[in-house]
């Protein structure tokens, strides 16, 4: 391949088909029509003297040489887009960036209403794009540069990123306020008599990382640690419907604290202090150790942070935050060896 006659838009053609696997998704990706990124394939065809991408029945599949490259020209179009940005100061108020988020329809919740708000005043060009990945998954959206930042309790990412603490949280139990059996208070035998429903994300039952990487089966795994057991009568893989499941029925709900403090007031639902001690998890931003010098991703980084560190070391275990946003903030931790 003759580096001379290559266009630097063909090598961000063929990362975004790495990326998309299809044609027309690419295109989208770059602003480019279906017949344009056509074109492109053809002429990186030529210049490798390779297939580079193959069709199948799920869309363009890469060859062995285009996986073989890949990484590096991933990598190489990084360092670039780096020294471009860091050669300029970053306006967030010009910015027309999309930035990928992966969160848990959790995550939504809380973060995305103050988010795009504080957005729209500072910067209104920059768009998000939120993704509901397999907790598995996570660590591939990254390196893929499927994604930009991470927020939840995902302690599996570990070698090659970097994390920042936004606040610590533990559980609140909730019930319907005129539940026949649960009044004011919960006791452990009413908790262990009592049905449940409990949030199961996608493949957590299945997937030791998922296990790990999730604040609900976290919880149910501490529970079985501690001998204590008690009938799952519904499992849901999102928080979504959980606060209506629990106002029409007498279902109780383990939840994180956090969640509750965000949303509208639910007169029909109390939060109940739980009768067991039950740990306390850190809710953080990740990001990839690639990302850590961009300019644009450590503006997001530092938006997030204003928006949501806890102005307290950590949030009592009985009581749910105050969704106040705090103006100290933790220095990154740097990711561990890859």
């Amino acid at each position: 391949m003759d580096i001379r006659k290559m266009d630097l838009n063909l090598l961000l053609a063929f990362d975004a088909l790495m990326q998309d696997g299809n044609l027309t998704r690419a295109g989208f990706r770059l602003g480019l029509s279906q017949p344009s990124m056509s074109h492109a394939l053809s002429r990186l065809r030529a210049l490798s003297g390779d297939p580079l991408f193959v069709r199948v029945p799920t869309g363009m599949e890469p060859t062995a040489f285009a996986k073989q490259i890949a990484g590096t020209v991933k990598d190489g179009l990084a360092m670039l887009q780096g020294a471009l940005e860091g050669a300029s100061v970053f306006d967030p108020a010009t910015c027309d960036r999309t930035f990928q988020l992966l969160m848990s329809d959790i995550g939504e919740l809380v973060y995305l209403p103050r988010l795009i708000t504080r957005l729209n005043t500072v910067a209104p060009g920059v768009n998000l794009r939120v993704l509901q990945l397999p907790r598995e998954s996570y660590h591939t959206a990254f390196t893929s540069g499927e994604a930009d930042l991470a927020l939840g309790f995902l302690p599996a990412l570990k070698a090659g990123f970097y994390q920042q603490r936004l606040f610590v949280d533990s559980y609140v139990c909730l019930a319907r306020t005129d539940h026949p059996r649960v009044g004011g208070s919960l006791t452990l035998k009413q908790f262990s008599e009592e049905s449940h429903i409990l949030i199961e994300p996608a493949g957590s039952r299945y997937s030791n990382i998922s296990l790990q990487s999730s604040t609900t089966t976290f919880i149910e795994r501490y529970l079985a640690n501690k001998g204590l057991s008690r009938r799952i009568a519904l499992r849901v893989p999102h928080f979504m419907v959980v606060p209506e499941i629990v106002q029409q029925t007498d279902l109780l709900a383990t939840v994180p604290s956090y969640v509750m403090a965000f949303i509208p007031a639910m007169p029909r639902i109390k939060m109940l202090r739980l009768p067991v001690e039950t740990p306390r998890f850190e809710i953080k931003q990740f990001w990839h150790q690639r990302s850590h010098n961009d300019v644009a991703n450590k503006w997001l980084r530092g938006v997030i942070a204003e928006l949501f560190v806890s102005r307290k070391p950590g949030l009592p275990a009985d009581v749910p935050p105050t969704g106040k946003a705090g103006a100290r903030k933790p220095a990154a931790r740097k990711p561990a060896p890859p």
